[in-house]
């Protein structure tokens, strides 16, 4: 009986032991290595046009005809939409005829000119008349002042005459401009998104006709407040967009904003993306890492290899966990100024089922 209970238990301990050497968590690793370390900080990124515009009429009419379709790229100067312009027209055409009347009427003024010349005459006469003694000199200021008088009204008509021809050019100016106004042209190049105005319809004046999506495009990433700091231009940057998985683009931090957004106290950079022109387009996000420093032949560990201040070292198939002093940060790696050696052999994977003694494989 004794026997028989040794032999059960011996055959206990082979089946734990089996079990516990045997079963073990796959993991991926890597190696601490000696390379260059990069301050990087993360930020979010979205591409938006320049700029939106809704294209407004300065005039009120008819619109005669639509040059626009919806998704269609335009150019500076194209032609949108072609309004009435018959009503502006005939208004030109009444005032110009009213602007060579006015100076018809103001050039017959000889009326005008021949009283000037009579009362110069008369006292001129009466001058001499006065200076032979047959007026008093009294007499003489009384008809100078009159003649004062009366030379300082012509003038003021006259300045009338020039401020009613003044506004009537003024006025054709006005017209002529209404009539250009009604051949509607974009004001930028880009993309037509919206259209709110279609031939046969009469639009007011400031009448929206069609919302505008410039071509140029601004890459913004926004920044947390606590990464703020040494953000300038100039400092290089990775992007990955997630419409094109891992793939990362070179770019450049070309502009700042110095105060942060309200809403979520943000800052925001705008970037330069080394990306071809077809790729980048309206609506994109991703993230980006701007580089705001460099360190030569410093530890490094993949950034998966890091889990709450810690790494897990693989030696004989164990795990140990080392806590870690930690540096720079990318995206992609960490920085390691102590706890672990260089070529030490690190998991950055199933890090969250790890713990010292932990048997593991390696995936290979």
């Amino acid at each position: 009986m004794k026997n028989l209970f040794f032999t059960v238990f011996a055959i206990g301990l082979v089946g734990a032991g089996w079990y516990f050497l045997g079963t073990s968590t796959t993991v991926e690793f890597s190696a601490v290595r000696r390379d260059l370390a990069i301050d990087a900080v993360p930020a979010a990124v979205k591409v938006d046009p320049e700029f939106q515009v809704t294209v407004t009429s300065d005039v009120a009419g008819l619109v005669r005809k639509s040059h626009v379709k919806r998704g269609q790229r335009v150019k500076e100067g194209d032609m949108l939409f072609e309004i009435d312009a018959s009503n502006y027209e005939l208004e030109l055409e009444q005032l110009q005829l009213q602007l060579a009347n006015t100076q018809q009427q103001f050039a017959l003024n000889l009326d005008q000119r021949t009283a000037l010349e009579r009362r110069k005459e008369d006292l001129e006469n009466f001058t001499k008349r006065t200076t032979s003694g047959e007026y008093p000199t009294i007499e003489l200021k009384r008809r100078q002042e009159e003649f004062a008088m009366f030379v300082e009204a012509q003038k003021r008509e006259e300045l009338n005459r020039e401020q009613q021809i003044s506004a009537l050019i003024h006025q054709i100016k006005l017209k002529q401009k209404e009539i250009a106004d009604c051949a509607l042209r974009s004001p930028a190049a880009g993309t037509i998104t919206d259209i709110f105005a279609q031939p046969g319809e009469v639009i007011e004046v400031r009448a929206s006709l069609v919302r505008l999506y410039s071509d140029a495009l601004l890459v913004e990433a926004r920044i947390n407040e606590e990464d703020f700091s040494g953000i300038r231009p100039g400092l290089d940057a990775s992007v990955r967009f997630l419409a094109y998985g891992p793939e990362l683009y070179a770019a450049k931090v070309v502009k700042v904003l110095p105060n942060a957004d309200p809403q979520n106290q943000q800052y925001r950079a705008y970037l330069e993306v080394n990306i071809s022109a077809d790729r980048l387009i309206p609506g994109l996000s991703g993230e980006a890492s701007i580089i705001r420093n460099r360190r030569e032949n410093a530890l490094v560990v993949p950034r998966s290899a890091l889990f709450n201040g810690a790494v897990f070292t693989i030696e004989n198939g164990l795990v140990s966990r080392r806590p870690v002093e930690v540096g720079f940060k990318s995206l992609s790696a960490v920085e390691i100024l102590g706890g672990v050696a260089e070529g030490s052999l690190v998991a950055t994977s199933a890090l969250e089922s790890l713990g010292d003694g932990t048997r593991v494989s390696v995936a290979r």
